[in-house]
């Protein structure tokens, strides 16, 4: 068995429990490789490149943003994510640092379910397929910083089909992992991670009718920016990855692949939401 490890870069806590993680597994006889970003500060030599090299399982030491741009470095490469949270927020993660031996010892005893969850594919006007990455949690196309307090006006299309035509501040299309994240704060649904669909949720939208929608996941939505002249913002899993101008079209489709967690117990979405887990 070969695990990657990777962590927080800069940050004192998950070094800590990167070195603890270390230290462990050596007495456990498994060889780990260490990303190489992060290898120098943990003085370990033996490293790897993550999204390059592949490994058996990869262990990811922060919070959900390291958790989410780590994904994003992995692209296509399916491997079986241990999450170990050391971050401020932490919905996504699986292991809390006092557990962290225990569940080493699990995952090498085969004492573990790997669940999959769907991801989004999108594809932007204008930009190479190769800088976008998958969404695990969601797409917003938004109003641009630059306009500050205008709106923009999108037209959202369901397999070519108009679902709405509105003003406001954008619209966020996220997975049912990320149904718990920025869209449940602008008022849409939580949706059950083991029910594969996409929602659509419309940020302050001045028509009445344009409200959260949830679809079936082989649906195909195309945001388009009508604005008479404003770019709008295309942000995946909160990184910005492209300028939307007028006419310009985003294309979000469930992806061929899903993102693989190892979990030793059961992910209660519902309990995390009520009690605020993260």
């Amino acid at each position: 068995m070969i695990i990657g490890l990777t962590a927080k870069k800069g940050g004192r806590i998950p070094y800590e429990i990167a070195r603890e993680i270390l230290r462990y597994c050596e007495t456990l006889g498994i060889e780990v490789l260490v990303d190489e970003d992060i290898a120098k500060d943990l003085e370990w030599s033996k490293t790897f490149s993550l999204g390059i090299e592949s490994i058996d399982f990869l262990v990811v030491v922060g919070g959900d943003g390291t958790l989410l741009r780590t994904i994003h470095k992995l692209g296509s490469m399916r491997i079986p994510i241990v999450t170990v949270k050391a971050g401020r927020r932490g919905f996504l993660f699986d292991v809390d640092p006092p557990e962290v031996r225990n569940r080493l010892r699990d995952l090498v005893e085969g004492r573990y379910t790997i669940h999959e969850y769907m991801m989004l594919k999108i594809a932007i006007d204008g930009v190479e397929q190769k800088h976008i990455p998958y969404a695990v949690n969601d797409v917003v196309v938004a109003v641009s910083r630059y306009l500050g307090s205008r709106v923009i006006s999108l037209e959202v299309r369901v397999d070519g089909d108009i679902l709405y035509r509105f003003d406001g501040d954008g619209a966020i299309v996220a997975t049912p992992l990320g149904s718990s994240a920025y869209t449940f704060s602008a008022g849409g649904p939580v949706v059950d991670v083991n029910v594969e669909a996409i929602t659509i949720t419309p940020l302050a939208p001045l028509q009445p009718n344009a409200r959260p929608v949830v679809l079936s996941a082989n649906r195909v939505l195309e945001i388009e920016n009508v604005s008479e002249g404003d770019t709008a913002t295309c942000i995946v899993d909160g990184d910005t990855v492209a300028e939307l101008l007028p006419r310009g079209r985003v294309t979000i489709s469930r992806a061929e692949f899903g993102v693989r967690f190892v979990r030793f117990k059961r992910f209660e979405t519902y309990r995390r939401v009520q009690s605020c887990e993260f």
